[in-house]
């Protein structure tokens, strides 16, 4: 029986809204926090550290969160972690209101609201494959793009907007606000969430084990998600560099918003075409073009003596992105059983979420040191590898990869 779509299904959209409620807040906080921070200290390796607070205390929480998504309701797990996000974030904004912030203080309150993430972050992978049917799911992931990319596309210039003209205090406020709407939402979806089990449950150590050794089984899907680190790495740093090479360049932060806006069209745009690319190439072809056309564009970066080019470089950037993620998301999603689908989500999203902190951690410290063209070389270097990596394995992701 053909299902009906994903705009008509209102638990998705109770999914989807939520998310695209506190991706929004985290793009404005996103704009306004490293302002902040330079305002504070003038240090970009200090902006870089702040930012890199949520990868690391994923690494702390990660194990154990999968475990948690496996046997709690994730529904209740999901609308607990962000309340707690919230309140960590009101906490910044309440300090800043009241010109009490300071750099241990905002560690601190990042490293609370990263360990919420953790939880809510792994329970939105887990749920939106019980919210959606399989034969829909490589056009949810899309979706799931595009809400990111309408985020990127307000949330930027928003957040320069009231960091410029209002204070720094209710954009982070802004970002609060968010994770409580998307705790509401999740509580309104009507299907269950739990994970289905086969059997009793066993020890957690046991159960740790267990998914350990099903992801080293899984050829393919360790490879992707080392592929997906390095990109991970490059992304998350490219942000930083955008934001100081903005304001070497006498950007205003209402510019430096406009900026992450045209990459979002750029992502909108990458996302309405991802689900026919992802029909109409192989696994390998999509990850091969990909990465050689992201090398491309990285490398386009040294050239970006302007705002201009700088904006139009970024849409280039921001249009391959959502084509990789939907590939990749939608093989994780026929791959993993759903009573492992936690504890593995846990696993890769170690890897994943390790090389954001560090992303920004060393992407921070290159600009300080040695400039923008040192980040764009690494870059290219990567993007290099990846390509090198996916051109080596054509017989891998060929011989295992099925459409979903």
């Amino acid at each position: 029986m053909p299902q009906p779509p994903l705009w008509k299904q209102r638990n998705f959209l109770l999914l989807w809204s939520g998310q695209l409620a506190s991706w929004l807040g985290t793009e404005i906080s996103g704009i306004a926090m490293p302002l902040i921070v330079l305002a504070l200290t003038g240090s970009p390796a200090q902006a870089g550290a702040v930012a890199a607070i949520r990868g690391l205390v994923y690494v702390v929480w990660a194990i154990p969160a999968g475990v948690v998504i496996d046997r709690w309701d994730r529904r209740l797990v999901m609308a607990v972690a962000n309340l707690g996000s919230g309140l960590a974030v009101t906490s910044i904004a309440v300090a800043l209101a009241l010109h009490r912030l300071t750099i241990p203080q905002l560690l601190l309150a990042s490293a609370v609201e990263g360990s919420c993430f953790v939880f809510a972050n792994l329970g939105r992978f887990a749920a939106l494959t019980r919210v959606v049917s399989r034969e829909q799911f490589p056009a949810a992931a899309a979706q799931t793009g595009t809400a990111e990319n309408i985020a990127l596309l307000t949330g930027p210039p928003l957040g320069g907007f009231l960091y410029q003209t209002v204070g720094g205090a209710i954009a982070i406020l802004l970002d609060a606000l968010s994770y409580f709407y998307n705790a509401i939402s999740i509580f309104l979806i009507s299907v269950p969430l739990r994970a289905e089990t086969n059997g009793e449950r066993k020890a957690v150590l046991h159960e740790v084990a267990e998914g350990i050794r099903w992801l080293w089984n899984q050829h393919t899907l360790r490879l992707l998600n080392v592929l997906t680190a390095l990109r991970i790495f490059i992304t998350t740093g490219l942000t930083l560099m955008i934001i100081i090479v903005a304001r070497e360049q006498q950007g205003a932060a209402v510019e430096i918003g406009a900026i992450f806006a045209t990459g979002a069209v750029g992502g909108i745009v990458g996302s309405l075409l991802a689900p026919a690319i992802h029909r109409r190439l192989t696994f390998w072809q999509l990850l091969l073009v990909i990465s050689i056309l992201s090398t491309i564009v990285m490398a386009l970066y040294s050239f970006a003596t302007n705002l201009v080019l700088l904006a139009a470089i970024t849409a280039l950037y921001y249009l391959v992105d959502p084509i990789y993620f939907v590939g990749t998301s939608s093989y994780s999603a026929k791959t993993i059983p759903d009573s492992l689908r936690g504890r593995i989500s846990s696993l890769t999203r170690l890897v994943v979420l390790g090389a954001h902190s560090f992303g920004f951690f060393i992407t921070g410290i290159l600009l300080e040191k040695m400039g923008k063209n040192a980040v764009v070389g690494l870059g290219c270097l990567l993007f290099a590898i990846i390509a090198s990596l996916v051109a080596t394995q054509r017989p891998l992701f060929e011989r295992e990869y099925e459409p979903v």
